[in-house]
């Protein structure tokens, strides 16, 4: 069932590219140590496992997995950073 949701590119994308920015932006406003790196990666892997595991040419696709794990963590620290960012600017003006 999973795998027929991940079919459509409508629900595909906004999910592989959504969950990383969610979970960094959410660190980056709660947890604004160090520590939240663990749980971006955690959340990284786990996306791409699930991907990867729902893949039919597996070995032949795992340069692009590297690259997509990758390119996920760099845009949920991405999103971390603008979290953060904001957080301070909120703290200091109130």
């Amino acid at each position: 069932m999973i795998a027929s949701i991940f079919d459509s590119g409508a629900v595909y994308y906004p999910t592989l590219l959504g969950i990383p920015i969610l979970t960094g932006a959410l660190i980056g406003w709660r947890r604004p140590d160090r520590s939240g790196f663990a749980i971006l990666g955690a959340v990284v892997l786990a996306l791409v496992l699930l991907d990867f595991a729902f893949d039919e040419t597996r070995l032949d696709d795992l340069p692009f997995f590297v690259v997509l794990a990758l390119f996920l963590f760099g845009l949920g620290c991405l999103a971390r950073f603008v979290a953060r960012r904001v957080r301070r600017r909120r703290l200091r003006t109130a």
